[in-house]
């Protein structure tokens, strides 16, 4: 009875696709297992995202610490000059406040001789053949520049080749050619240069370098607050202290240099700081709420202790004592840096105003140390944002934890592929099984189909004949 109702129940051999039927049963089989290694590769893909986002905000933090972790972040000094056109002023971090007088008598100049003019830049000198400039400067020893190539051009190559502290030019004078020698800055290079025979004291009859220059040289002269003072070059840094003057004229009169402390950009860098810790607070926010509805990371490192462990890295930045205290400013809370109640990190601007107008070179110490452009690899002492810059740049290398647990996620994903992979070798195999299991049941409904048609064939022609 129940071969009778399986064979009805297969359509009597022709009514089953057999081959859809076994694709179904294995994919019945299948779909929950795959499903349940799809599930793992999309949270797993979700937490690269999320060490991906977390490595986003660091940078951006470190951007911001950057910004405070050397001591020219603090140059906050303006200029005023009423006289820009005479003279030039710079200031760095060291420089203090204050005004000056300042009057500019003379410029400094170097000396500037010419030769005796010269038909043309290749005229034979010497008769061709080679000879000595005999060079003094100042109250330096005589020195000797040989000229192998006895003509003006030569003479020119010779002299700027030597590197003695003077420079040549050849110059058109309409009229023909003439060597111009040009010395440096101040008095004491004033310079003396004549040409001999080489080896002898002999002068060369047709060159000829006149006993008076085109120019002298001579030092800068100038007035600072009432102090008169000489120097030998017109770039002068060691008047003021941190400040260069640059001096281009004499000035009309006594000008007025004022240096004022604008503080605005440090307290906009110290402001950046706050909304990217704020970002950074908020970064982990998101990827440790389950509930978060954010995509592609929303809750994708919930429960992961790797957020906690960063977020205390980076208060305890911003938190601990600097490693080059000042007297005062020995923290950041020093200057208004603190976390209120609920953790996010508060500015009090009316107390990094007063730090810095009260404690202005401890600022800039607690922070960066004084120092400019350390390595990230130094181990000298770096102020609070030059050892947070390293700290995080330390926290984002491939060696870093969060790298590491990025590229475990990673070889997981990998484990996963493998999985899917096996599974889909098993439902292969399996799908085989079914069709040929199919295929046999199916030969035999076949060859009871032919049986009972057969016997019905048999039974109607019994009937047949009684009938008759």
């Amino acid at each position: 009875m129940a071969s009778t109702n399986l064979v009805s129940a297969l359509g009597a051999g022709s009514g089953i696709d057999i081959k859809a039927l076994a694709e179904n049963l294995v994919e019945a089989e299948r779909a929950p297992r795959k499903q349940r290694i799809d599930t793992k590769i999309t949270q797993t893909e979700a937490k690269i995202s999320g060490y991906s986002a977390v490595k986003f905000a660091l940078s951006e933090l470190k951007s911001a610490f950057e910004k405070l972790n050397d001591a020219s972040d603090f140059a906050s000094l303006k200029v005023g000059n009423t006289q820009p056109g005479a003279f030039g002023a710079t200031a760095s971090t060291s420089a203090a406040a204050g005004s000056f007088s300042l009057q500019v008598t003379q410029v400094a100049r170097p000396q500037r001789t010419a030769s005796n003019v010269f038909t043309a830049r290749d005229t034979p000198l010497n008769g061709g053949s080679a000879f000595d400039l005999r060079l003094k400067v100042g109250t330096g020893a005589e020195q000797l520049i040989n000229v192998t190539t006895a003509t003006p051009a030569g003479m020119v190559s010779a002299i700027n080749g030597a590197k003695l502290g003077v420079t040549a030019q050849l110059l058109n004078t309409g009229s023909g050619f003439a060597v111009v020698v040009t010395g440096e800055d101040g008095a004491a290079k004033s310079f003396t240069l004549s040409a001999t025979q080489t080896g002898s004291q002999t002068p060369v009859a047709n060159v000829n370098f006149g006993a008076t220059p085109l120019q002298t040289a001579q030092d800068a002269q100038f007035t600072l607050n009432g102090l008169a003072m000489t120097r030998s070059t017109n770039s002068i840094s060691d008047a003021i202290d941190g400040v260069t003057l640059e001096l281009y004229t004499a000035t009309s009169g006594a000008a007025r240099l004022d240096f004022n402390r604008d503080t605005s950009g440090i307290k906009d860098q110290v402001k950046a700081l706050v909304t990217a810790y704020k970002d950074f607070d908020e970064t982990l926010k998101i990827l440790g709420d389950r509930e978060s509805e954010v995509e592609q990371f929303g809750g994708a490192l919930a429960g992961d202790s790797l957020l906690q462990n960063v977020r205390n890295q980076v208060r305890n930045l911003i938190t601990s004592t600097s490693d080059t205290p000042g007297s005062t400013v020995v923290a950041a809370r020093n200057v208004g840096l603190s976390f209120d109640r609920n953790g996010m990190l508060q500015l009090d601007e009316a107390k990094l105003e007063a730090a810095l107008q009260d404690n202005f070179d401890e600022v800039v110490r607690m922070f960066s140390a004084g120092t400019n452009n350390q390595s990230v690899y130094s181990t000298a002492p770096a102020g609070l944002a030059g050892k947070a810059v390293k700290s995080l740049d330390e926290m984002l290398r491939s060696t870093g934890l969060i790298d590491k647990q990025s590229a475990t996620a990673q070889k997981k994903i990998t484990e996963y592929q493998s999985e899917l992979e096996k599974l889909q070798d098993r439902m292969d195999m399996l799908l085989n099984r079914y069709m040929k299991q199919f295929a046999a049941m199916e030969s035999i409904v076949g060859n009871s189909n032919s049986l009972r048609t057969s016997l019905k064939g048999t039974f109607e022609g019994m009937m047949n004949a009684y009938k008759n």
